[in-house]
């Protein structure tokens, strides 16, 4: 899998989370899947995938579901909303 790691995006995220070569196939191979699982007009050979990465299917299959699932819990974890007033965050209500 031939990848341009070139742009400023790619460069700033290989610095600053130390991703080796091997961690970045992880990362678009199962970026590519689960784009592939939920846009029909994406498509993605999870054979061709796992030929190129010298890896099983179900080791590629692997990588995408645990991207997912830390997907989900991030996207579900993130606070929405204006952040409270300080005094709302200090728990004093009214006048004292």
């Amino acid at each position: 899998m031939k990848l341009d790691l070139s742009g400023k995006r790619a460069k700033k995220l290989i610095r600053e989370h130390n991703l080796t070569p091997e961690e970045i196939q992880q990362i678009v191979a199962a970026a590519r899947i689960n784009l592939a699982t939920f846009d029909p007009g994406y498509r993605a050979n999870v054979t061709q995938i796992a030929d190129e990465l010298r890896r099983s299917r179900p080791t590629i299959y692997g990588w995408a579901d645990r991207a997912l699932a830390a997907t989900i819990d991030s996207l579900r974890s993130i606070r929405t909303g204006r952040p409270p007033k300080e005094r709302e965050r200090s728990g004093q209500m009214g006048d004292a």
